[in-house]
């Protein structure tokens, strides 16, 4: 009689493996690490899930479109890996800069020359940061398309939203931390918004900035911002969000698989019985995780048969966790490379004293800047996105259209298409288009 292996359940697996390497798999040692072995069987995939902390953040099993690279982009992913990027690299810079005025610039000078690989580093973690906010903006925009924020998401909804905020509240206190020029008035422009805050304004603006102007107090406070409180933050938030998707299930609609037929026994002649006869109402499909039930009324006599649902999922191990990884060496590549042909821009020491031409906010900002431009400061620099936000926020539960498919979201589409064109040009021409005296140039006649 062959040996049997006491923890293996598996069709096949009668015989116990000999040598070094079983012996070392079957100690109490190894198995208190890891506690199942590796069986490329549908039950040795599901206990991989089970049991390792990292493959448990996911389902056992997807549906199969969701592995199709056009279903999301992977644009949740790709802002998760650029959020360990950031991470990695932070710390890293967190070793050779000092939060004071007086040596910030001189240490972000200094990972130039005596730092190995710093200048590389600072790069790859700024490009990190605005691909980070690019690409969860893009995330919640597909999110809409896809009319993924319906019940029962709608909560997830709104913590992608804050996410978001966080997200640009992240960069923009990091932004302040090189100490040149170019973030000093950058970040001067930003907080000056929070003046037009009706009521408390001005409290708002020394409690951010600790002072009349920035300063000191500043950078320590976007400093304890930026490494301590927003990360945490923004992790917690993230492991919430993520945990929401694994309960909720993904946003894919499944097609009727499977039905009721009813065929008549008795009836003479073979006859089918009215009701056996009248063609059968297509089942509407429903999001992943529904299910689809059928009721008819047939004679007596008939029999009803259920046809087995054909299973469209595949297990996550391996088959979404091998593109999650290949996304994820292409994210750190493309960051990597941006890193090595694009330098981190670094202007002269920030001096309160000489406004350069123009002053900016970051990129992010600047359909907002553009907005102050032509509007009254507490319409469009506080009104106008606050609003925007809200309206962010509660669109789940003022959109009471139950459909997700777009035909029939017509006006919510084209509403937000709208206002996203009007947001990306206003964006593009304060970046692009404005000069000295925030007069209208062409963007070739003058260097960002």
């Amino acid at each position: 009689m062959p040996d049997v292996d006491p923890d293996s359940l598996e069709p096949g697996r009668t015989t116990v493996d000999h040598g070094v390497t079983a012996r070392v798999k079957r100690s109490e040692t190894w198995r208190s690490m890891f506690r199942h072995a590796q069986t490329d069987t549908p039950r040795g995939r599901a206990l991989q899930s089970f049991s390792n902390v990292f493959l448990h953040v996911y389902p056992v099993k997807v549906p199969k479109r969701v592995l199709r690279m056009r279903y999301s982009l992977r644009l949740g992913f790709i802002a998760v890996v650029l959020f360990a990027i950031l991470l990695v690299t932070g710390v890293y810079l967190m070793f050779v800069y000092t939060p004071s005025v007086g040596s910030a610039y001189g240490d972000m000078q200094h990972l130039k020359t005596g730092v190995g690989f710093g200048q590389l580093i600072r790069n790859v973690h700024r490009w990190s940061a605005h691909l980070m906010v690019l690409v969860v903006f893009l995330h919640l925009v597909r999110v809409f398309y896809a009319g993924a924020y319906k019940r029962p998401r709608e909560f997830n909804w709104v913590i992608g939203v804050m996410l978001l905020l966080v997200t640009l509240a992240f960069s923009f206190t990091g932004y302040l931390l090189p100490w040149d020029q170019l973030s000093y008035w950058a970040v001067t422009v930003g907080t000056n918004l929070v003046r037009y805050v009706p009521l408390a304004g001005s409290k708002l603006q020394d409690l951010l900035i600790g002072g009349p102007q920035v300063g000191q107090t500043t950078l320590l406070r976007f400093y304890a911002l930026h490494v301590a409180v927003l990360p945490l933050l923004l992790a917690l938030m993230l492991t919430v969000h993520i945990w929401r998707v694994r309960k909720d299930g993904f946003a894919v609609e499944r097609v009727s698989v499977g039905s009721f037929a009813e065929e008549a026994t008795d009836r003479p002649n073979g006859d089918a019985s009215p009701a056996a006869a009248a063609p059968m109402a297509q089942a509407t499909p429903e999001l992943y995780g529904g299910r689809v039930r059928l009721l008819g009324v047939v004679d007596r006599e008939s029999v009803t048969e259920a046809e087995r649902p054909v299973d469209d999922t595949v297990f996550t191990w391996p088959h979404l966790m091998v593109r999650h990884v290949v996304v994820a060496l292409g994210t750190a590549a493309v960051v990597l490379g941006l890193g090595v042909f694009f330098s981190a821009p670094l202007r002269g020491l920030a001096n309160p004293n000489v406004t350069p031409e123009p002053a900016k906010a970051p990129w992010y900002f600047a359909g907002l800047q553009e907005l102050l431009s032509r509007f009254d400061p507490l319409v469009a620099g506080i009104l106008i996105p606050t609003g925007a936000v809200l309206v962010l926020i509660l669109l789940p539960y003022i959109d009471r259209n139950p459909d997700t498919r777009a035909r029939h979201r017509k006006v919510a589409i084209t509403i937000f298409s709208i206002l996203l064109g009007i947001a990306l040009i206003l964006t593009v021409i304060g970046v692009f288009f404005r000069g000295p005296g925030w007069k209208f140039i062409a963007p070739w006649t003058h260097s960002l």
